[in-house]
């Protein structure tokens, strides 16, 4: 009984053995190729791992992508050079043909290997993509049993794992293309932007000039029908000039070469411009004031930080503000409680005060009600401007500082002035207040509701409270929906 039961255990213990080493052999390969991302060292890897699990001398392993046109990654490993190049040729021919085309991996039968020389004995087609296919060989085992049926099968089950790690690297190269692809045109959108930026100036100098000429000329003509078409010229010069300063706050553009090269030219000539000015206009200042254009026009002021109470600074400049929405009816309060004072460029500060009143005045309808304060928290300066207006779509929150990204449909805007309710925009304030944020390290948040009577950006808001068929009182629209946006400073060191 004990001899007949010896072989049989034996058996037993060899087949747990070779199960021990199928799972450690998958386990080690499995492991290996989940920290590799390059599509190269995974087939090389892969190579290495399957020759040596299985005792075998000789591997290669070659994709095909029918995109790609070329550049078809090869590895192989105990190959000479000889046959590299005709395996190559040989695997390629192979991927090619239609009767490989599908899913699955798929063992090569002995009619199909005139493609593949002698010395590789066990080769296999798989997919990695409806464009990718792959197929890996190796040559006969140095000793042992040839190739079982189970060896195989443990051979497919690692071409899976292989697989799976390709796709991720394939992802993972798509994602890093991308990536340089998205990089790229941000570059290049930063040169187009920053080249406008500098293009526009000039003209929208000139044309601000020649409009003040026109409406000069035409003051000493009779009637006022030409006045509302100068206002409409000067409104819309306005706007882009507005966008212009708004793109170079964002750009950071230096000092134009055109100022330099003005001024050298005005103090090379200006006795003789002063000469024939006082001679032509009896008007010698003229050169002065020739020079003070230019530096209006192409100028750019220093923007270093100074050490500014926010308190002040921020009554300061909504005072300065206020005339522009005066003909609005709302209710803005502002408090402002002692702070730790900051260090911000002042020219900067002020636009990220007077953009933040502006956004809350143009969301906010007449009747409404703008909330601004200055706090001291955890020893830090927090500007606050609150608005109980529309609010912001929660699918648009996570883009408003991105820049041009309109919030409301595009036919729904109409050409406002600024200031007015609902009078849209360009969407570079909030992009410039980001940067600026960014610049001089501060945070700059927000949080917002949308109001309830108005669930897409479709519904507009009447303008006026009092006009809304959802709100009886103006705590109705209060209650409704708004936005917190929030500049938080550190104090000076």
């Amino acid at each position: 009984m004990n001899e007949e039961s010896h072989p049989i255990t034996e058996h037993i213990e060899t087949e747990l053995s070779k199960k021990l080493f199928h799972l450690k052999t998958l386990y080690d390969v499995s492991r290996e190729l989940i920290g590799m991302d390059s599509i190269q060292a995974i087939m090389h890897g892969f190579l290495l791992m399957s020759t040596g699990n299985f005792g075998v001398f000789e591997g290669f392993m070659q994709l095909y992508d029918h995109r790609a046109g070329g550049g078809n990654p090869f590895e192989s490993i105990g190959i000479h050079d000889n046959k590299r190049e005709l395996l190559e040729q040989a695997s390629g021919r192979l991927l090619a043909k239609d009767a490989y085309q599908g899913g699955g991996i798929k063992e090569i039968e002995d009619r199909h290997k005139g493609f593949i020389p002698e010395c590789i004995d066990q080769v296999l087609v798989f997919e990695v993509s409806n464009t990718c296919k792959g197929v890996l060989g190796l040559g006969p085992k140095i000793v042992g049993d040839p190739f079982s049926h189970a060896d195989l099968d443990l051979l497919e089950t690692l071409v899976n794992n292989l697989i799976a790690a390709l796709k991720n690297a394939m992802a993972t190269e798509a994602l890093k293309d991308a990536y340089h692809e998205v990089s790229s045109l941000n570059r290049a959108k930063d040169k187009v932007i920053n080249h406008l930026s500098h293009e526009l100036k000039t003209p929208i100098a000139l044309l601000g000039g020649s409009l003040a000429i026109l409406k000069k000329t035409l003051s000493q003509v009779s009637g006022e029908k030409w006045r509302r078409t100068i206002e409409r010229a000067e409104r819309s010069l306005g706007r882009l000039s507005g966008l212009q300063r708004e793109t170079e706050d964002i750009m950071q553009t230096g000092e134009y070469e055109s100022r330099r090269m003005l001024c050298g030219l005005l103090d090379q000539c200006s006795d003789e411009l002063e000469s024939l000015v006082a001679e032509q206009v009896d008007e010698a200042s003229v050169v002065a004031r020739v020079r003070e254009n230019i530096d209006a026009i192409f100028h750019v002021q220093p923007n270093l930080p100074e050490k500014i109470a926010l308190g002040d600074f921020v009554t300061t400049a909504i005072d300065a503000i206020k005339p522009a929405f005066s003909h609005r009816k709302l209710n803005l309060e502002l408090t402002a409680e002692v702070s730790p004072k900051i260090a911000v460029p002042p020219a900067a500060l002020t636009k990220v005060i007077q953009g933040l009143v502006k956004n809350a005045v143009e969301n906010t309808p007449d009747e409404g009600k703008i909330g601004i304060s200055v706090t001291s928290t955890d020893n830090r300066a927090t500007l606050e401007v609150r608005d109980f207006g529309v609010g912001i779509l929660h699918d648009h929150q996570m883009r408003i500082f991105e820049g041009f990204f309109p919030t409301q449909q595009t036919d729904a805007y109409a050409t406002k002035q600024p200031f007015y309710f609902n009078a849209g925009g360009k969407g570079a304030d909030l992009l410039r207040m980001k940067i600026f944020s960014e610049r001089f390290g501060f945070t700059l948040d927000f949080t917002s509701d949308r109001c309830r009577h108005l669930p897409s950006s479709a519904d507009v808001c009447p303008g006026s409270v009092l006009q809304c068929k959802g709100c009886r009182t103006p705590q109705d629209c209060f209650d409704s929906g708004g936005s917190i946006f929030k500049a938080i400073f550190q104090p000076i060191s």
